[in-house]
């Protein structure tokens, strides 16, 4: 039975790799190497041409496969002997006629699944077995795959979190408490099996309480037991440092999780620092009520840092019911943005406002002060309603963004203007669009892009930081496995 390898020197994309990532075939001098020669089905031309006119991530995909296919070919017509076009990284790509494959059957769904295995069959033969893989991440591929004896290349096995966890050196324990730093020289000495810091990317440590004390540690201190890989642009060098903007949280909004204190860290940092945040978490960690209650006081503080909440909320549907909802584009939107409005009443009770004469607030009190801040605070747009738009000055939210399409993502994201910071949310575990899956929504894609940028931080959290109760917990350990 074949087995799963990290690297084979022979893939074969299944179409499904290449829809969900076109830059495949196009890959830059520096992107990481794929595999040493890559082969495609003379077929996928046929059937990528049928998905051109889509209104969709796959329609988006297949226009700009047909003009990489077109430059391929063109250029292997052209200028080479072998019929092999070597890509910038030298991955060598070799398109298969159907003439040379073995064929069963090209009927249906069967068409490109067939290719690919048959194509895959013939690479065998000209490479080994052991050399050769079907790239994929369509289970339905992988069965038929394994099944033939076709070993089976996994699509994005290495998912960037914005996180690391490590241990932290004897050596390092006075740098790190007292200076509340770490130099990248310190730590490239410390790590060396450890790839660079990112920019923007966290480390949680791991310590020897009786020695921290020594140095002040204090019990369940996320300051101190995570640093945050900063650019200081007056000294110019980068450096980890100890986190620092989470001092400035309201009392009643307070970090519950290693991961939520990332996340607010970055939230609180000033726009011009930190514009943009990608926070790829599952359910129940706090991503969304951070997001929510972090731009509430900041949008409604005395100075406050923005003017308005800018939300873009979950649409699987891609706007085309909004029509049909009930109300003005404002109330459409607001009801599929119920996620927001929830949480503006967790903060609002977490908060513990009260009436005149310091009486405490009722349900019904609170519901109308929910409806005041939604009213004071926010502006919400469906998706449809965004083209063209420049947001300034405002705390702009991508709510559930695990089901946005990576144009869509891509247009969004060019909204932002001076002075705005922009939080992406989502998570990748629960996507609804047809078209997406784990790896190909928006959510992750933007993730993936934005990895180490000096514009952008991202934040995952995992199971282990659900915070909304035990049942949640448990429910994600039993049903989600």
């Amino acid at each position: 039975m074949a087995k799963r390898k990290d690297f084979h020197p022979a893939l074969v994309p299944a179409l499904d790799a290449l829809i969900g990532d076109p830059d495949l075939v196009k890959p830059t001098r520096d992107g990481k190497l794929k595999a040493e020669d890559l082969y495609i089905p003379n077929q996928y031309i046929d059937r990528i041409r049928e998905f051109r006119d889509e209104q969709s991530s796959r329609g988006e995909s297949a226009t700009k496969l047909l003009g990489s296919f077109a430059y391929i070919l063109e250029a292997v017509h052209y200028k080479n002997s072998d019929d092999t076009f070597v890509c910038a990284n030298g991955m060598r790509i070799h398109f298969v006629p159907s003439k040379d494959l073995k064929l069963t059957s090209t009927n249906g769904r069967s068409g490109s699944t067939t290719h690919a295995l048959a194509t895959a069959r013939y690479v065998q033969d000209i490479v080994g077995k052991d050399n050769t893989a079907i790239l994929t991440g369509d289970s339905y591929m992988a069965a038929k795959a394994l099944a033939d004896d076709i070993d089976v290349a996994r699509i994005n096995p290495d998912v960037y979190t914005g996180r690391r966890k490590l241990l932290l050196p004897d050596a390092l324990y006075e740098e790190w408490f007292i200076r509340r730093r770490i130099s990248n020289e310190s730590f490239a000495q410390a790590f060396p099996d450890q790839n660079p810091l990112l920019l923007n990317e966290f480390v949680e440590f791991i310590i020897d309480p009786p020695a921290a004390y020594v140095y002040g540690y204090q019990p369940n201190n996320y300051a101190q037991l995570i640093g945050r890989f900063e650019y200081d642009e007056e000294n110019e060098f980068a450096e980890l440092r100890q986190l620092h903007y989470i001092d400035a949280l309201p009392r009643c909004i307070q970090p519950r999780s290693a991961g939520q204190a990332m996340l607010a860290e970055v939230l609180m940092a000033p726009p011009e620092e930190v514009p943009i945040v990608i926070c790829p978490a599952v359910f129940g960690t706090g991503k969304t009520y951070l997001a929510t209650s972090i731009g509430l006081h900041l949008v409604a503080d005395k100075k406050p840092k923005y003017d308005r909440i800018f939300v873009v909320p979950r649409d699987a549907e891609l706007g085309k019911e909004i029509g049909f909802l009930p109300g003005d584009e404002r109330e459409k939107t607001l009801a599929k943005a119920m996620p927001i409005v929830d949480n503006v009443r967790a903060f609002i009770k977490n908060k513990g406002d009260r009436k005149k004469g310091n009486v405490e607030m009722s349900a019904q009190d609170i519901s109308k002060r929910v409806d005041q801040v939604i009213q004071d605070h926010f502006e919400f747009t469906s998706i449809i309603n965004m083209g063209g738009r420049s947001i300034s000055d405002c705390w702009i939210i991508y709510d559930e963004s695990q089901d946005m399409e990576r144009f869509q993502i891509n247009q969004l994201m060019k909204r932002i203007g001076d002075g705005s910071k922009m939080i992406i949310t989502g998570d990748p575990n629960q996507v609804y669009n047809k078209h997406m899956n784990y790896h190909s929504n928006g959510l992750m894609y933007a993730a993936t892009k934005m990895a180490g940028s000096p514009y952008a931080s991202v934040v995952s959290m995992f199971e282990d930081e659900i915070t909304r109760s035990e049942a949640a917990r448990e429910i994600a350990r039993l049903l989600d496995h």
